[in-house]
Formats: structure tokens, sequence, C-alpha cells
């Protein structure tokens, strides 16, 4: 049986930037992805002023954002066709990136796992779906089997990592529980071509009129066009057809009529159920969960991303030096790494649920614009600054300690 010192399941911002860092400290560090590749539609592209600057300490954000396709966003608003609500500025958020980059994630993935084998103890197995975990005699967890090709391979690991997302199987193999909070929104999502002399869409935009909250994201070959409904109210959308879609993106959006005609049923549309979700412990001995297979963050908010990385970053911090210690030792490292971020994601996760149930109620009473609250920002002089700079203190990402840095 091959053995390394952590195996990584799911290749998603948070498994492939703890490979990195694991393997930049001196760890044998698998990643095993059940894909081909890391081109899949859908997914948070929003790259936070505070992890541009952790990007930048490890020497990687300069590097990025001169060779990947991106879009900065230095606010974030809310559109209606009477007026515009900046309802943060991150201008203020970070002295040399005072923005969030929209990097699509198929360009980033790709580019931090090839980061990553540069070192010699990372691998990367594509295709590679954990099928089962593998324990000691004592129950401790001591790595995972996993389907690839035409049979089933073991991998023995001091650490297993969970990084698989919002319906992560080693959640499910490790007999954590999870508790729904509550979302008030589900979105549809819908892919249409850009075009030479579209208008510059920052994506940290909402954009309301009755009845309807749209988003419209760069994808760098398409627009993803997400249409948010009350959640579970996806059988009513579908009964009533796609012409109240295309019409309030046109409405709304009219330079986009041309690509619209050719939805005609919201069966073409993606469903992306939005949840909210809490774990009830993010450890056990020999297995560790980050990212949204610890805590599913609503998508709404663009900051699932982020919390991802940054729970990568405490996570390699506090395991790395027991990788190849004592057991109990890695053990209590994992619970350290709970204790750190759960406040974080925690706080977070109210917030969006108070922000969903606010907004569904808009939506189901056909109001525009943002609740009284946000409007309120957006009148204060440097509330819409202070907001930025707290969103981005939220995500609480810590340096890289001294043996990622090769210091030590």
């Amino acid at each position: 049986m091959e053995e390394v010192d952590c195996v990584v399941v799911g290749g998603g911002p948070g498994g492939v930037m703890l490979a990195y860092l694991l393997a930049r400290g001196g760890a044998r560090v698998t990643l095993l992805e059940s894909h081909g590749d890391f081109n899949r539609r859908f997914r948070g592209d929003s790259v936070a002023p505070a992890v541009l600057d952790y990007l930048d300490t490890l020497g990687l954000a300069e590097e990025m954002l001169t060779t990947l396709p991106h879009t900065v966003v230095s606010t974030f608003g809310w559109h209606t066709s009477e007026r515009e609500y900046t309802l943060a500025d991150y201008r203020w958020a970070s002295r040399r990136f005072p923005f969030y980059a929209l990097i699509p994630q198929a360009r980033f993935l790709p580019f931090m796992t090839g980061k990553a084998a540069a070192f010699p103890g990372f691998e990367l197995r594509m295709r590679s779906r954990a099928c089962r975990l593998l324990h000691d005699d004592d129950g401790r967890v001591q790595g995972v089997a996993y389907a690839r090709g035409d049979g089933e391979r073991r991998l023995r690991a001091r650490l297993v990592v969970g990084t698989d997302g919002r319906n992560s199987k080693l959640r499910v193999l490790g007999g954590f529980r999870a508790r729904e909070l509550g979302a008030g929104l589900d979105v549809l999502w819908h892919a249409v071509p850009k075009r030479q002399g579209d208008p510059a869409v920052s994506g940290l935009q909402l954009h309301s009129t009755a009845g309807a909250l749209l988003a419209v994201l760069d994808q760098d070959t398409d627009w993803q066009l997400g249409y948010m409904i009350p959640a579970g109210s996806y059988r009513h959308v579908r009964e009533a057809g796609a012409a109240p879609i295309t019409e309030a993106f046109t409405r709304r959006l009219p330079w986009l009529a041309d690509r619209l005609g050719t939805l005609t049923a919201v069966n073409q549309m993606t469903l992306l159920p939005v949840r909210i979700t809490s774990v009830d412990r993010w450890y056990r001995p020999g297995l560790l969960l980050l990212g949204d297979a610890a805590h599913v963050i609503s998508p709404v908010g663009g900051n699932g991303i982020n919390l991802a990385i940054a729970d990568a970053a405490a996570a390699a911090n506090l395991v790395l030096p027991h990788l190849t210690g004592a057991p109990a030792r890695l053990d209590a490292a994992c619970a350290r790494v709970e204790q750190v971020r759960r406040p974080l994601t925690d706080k977070e996760q109210r917030r969006q649920h108070r922000a969903e149930r606010s907004a569904r109620g808009r939506l189901e009473r056909g109001l525009t614009g943002p609740p009284p609250v946000l409007r309120a920002i957006t009148r204060i002089p440097g509330l819409p600054a202070l907001n930025g700079r707290q969103n981005s203190a939220l995500i609480r990402i810590p340096r890289p300690c001294a043996q990622i840095m090769g210091t030590t």
C-alpha cells in the first residue's frame, strides 16, 4: 500500500491551496480529484483582497494576476433601474490589492496545482473518486480507498482531509452530522456567450427589477447569468416557463436580449439549491474537514472560496509540524483548526441566513432595491468603506508559518 503524510480529497480552492502549502512545507501530499479536469460551470470566482495579500506573501499574486484572465472589482453594488447602491467599497481593504479579483476557477485551480507540482512531495491524481475510509485497529482513520480506472486503490496517510465540497462524501463516510440552517434563496444559472462590445460587468453586482434579483458573472468567454428564486419554488418557476426570466434580464440588462432567445424552458438552466449547512464537528482522529465540506456557505455572498482558502491556510500552519509526530498531537492540531476557524464561519453563516431571509421577503413582495438597513449604509459617508474592510477582515487569513516560507 502506498503511504503519504496527507491525502487531500477534493480539488476545489481549499483543497488545492492546502496541498500546495503542505508540499511547500516539505510534506508528502496527494490530492485526489474525482473529475478529469477543473473546467466546471457555475463555481465561485471572487478572490478577496485578504486572500490576494496572502498569495502575495507566498510570491504568487503578481504572477497570477499577470497571467490569468480576470476582472478587478472595487465595490459591491445593488443596481435598480432608478439608481445604484454601493454597499461595500474595497479600496481601503488592502494597500496593494484594494479590490476583488474575479478569476474563473477553471484557471485558478490549474495555476495552483501547477505551482504545487514544483515540490517533490506533491502528486495530483485526477479521475480518482474516494469511496471508503481506511482505519487502524483502534478505529483511527489511516487513509482512503479510491476508484480510479477499472479498480480500487488504497492510499495510507497520517491525515486525510476532506475538501470535497457541499455534497462531501468524506463528511458522510466519516459519520459527521450536518444541520441545515435554512436558506431563503435558490439560484438558476445559465451561460450565454460574450461578445465584443459587451459592457464591463463586475460580477459583484446585484441587479433587481420588480419580482426578480439577477446576477451576471464574467466567465472569460461566457456570461454566467444567475436568477434568484425563493427557496423551494423551482416547480412553480418551471411551470411558469422561461418567459418571466428572459423578460427580467431583457428589462434590466437589455444588451443581453439577443442571446436569450434560445432560452425557451426553465429546465435548460442549472438549479443550484442554496444551502447554509453547519456540521457538528470538523474532525475525528485522522480525518479533518475544511471549506464547504465543514460549513456550506451560500454562493450569494461570494465568499465561499475565500473562507475555504483561509481554512486551508490555518490548517497548514497548525498541522504541518505534527504530520510526522505523535497522532495525539496531530489530532490536537486538527481540533485547534476548528477552534480557530469555526467562530468566523458561524458568524458568516448567521449573517447570510439573515440576508437571504430578507431578500426572499422582498422578492415575494415584488420590491426592488436593498432593504432599508443596507440603503442606510449608502447614505452615510465612510460606511461602505468600513463595510468593505469588515468583510475582508471576516476572512481572517493567517500569515504562512516559517516552515511554509522556508525560514526554519
